[in-house]
């Protein structure tokens, strides 16, 4: 098979990938994997496969091998967090969610997600460590500001995830998890 071809044998199985015939995308990652060039990127795709499929243990193996060929991808990464936290493996959650965040600093979906991932693996500092960095750069981003105010609720810094809701909601009025988290916050009978 030529690279050419190989790269729209990959682009059909992401696609089946995204129409959730999961079986047929992994057929067409086995016949792939021998592949020169495309073995990070088809071991990534099969670790989703597997994940989806609820086969987390070979969604681990295959991240873990998409990840000695790739060490610094942050797609690769970011999967790699998820399945992690997903066979509670919370500290490996951690220190991939951190290592995306940090080859990705200006991506607000890798950073809130990896946020996400820190606050559920127990690591709400790390999360907000992240996410107040992020902010600096990108003020505008309501999701980030609406993650750190939950956060901040999480640790129990009522005033600063009041701010932080609030912040969201000026930048989304429409927010409906900060307008549900700020009710929550200022009105305890909610």
């Amino acid at each position: 098979m030529s690279p050419q071809q190989s790269l729209q044998t990959l682009a059909d199985a992401r696609q089946l990938f995204k129409q959730k015939a999961y079986p047929e995308a992994l057929q067409i990652c086995k016949s792939l994997l021998g592949q020169k060039g495309l073995q990070a990127d088809v071991l990534t795709l099969e670790a989703l496969i597997h994940k989806q499929l609820g086969n987390f243990e070979e969604a681990g193996k295959s991240i873990d091998l998409a990840l000695s060929q790739n060490p610094n991808h942050v797609v690769m990464l970011f999967t790699g967090a998820l399945i992690n936290l997903k066979l509670s493996n919370f500290d490996q959650a951690k220190k991939q969610a951190m290592k995306a965040a940090r080859e990705a600093p200006d991506n607000a979906q890798i950073v809130c997600q990896c946020a996400m991932i820190l606050l559920k693996a127990g690591e709400p500092q790390q999360a907000l460590q992240i996410l107040e960095k992020f902010v600096q750069k990108n003020q505008r981003e309501a999701n980030a500001w609406y993650l750190i105010g939950k956060t901040q609720a999480a640790l129990d810094n009522h005033e600063a995830s009041e701010f932080a809701l609030r912040k969201c909601i000026k930048l989304e009025p429409n927010h409906v998890n900060a307008l549900r988290q700020l009710e929550r916050l200022t009105d305890p009978e909610s």
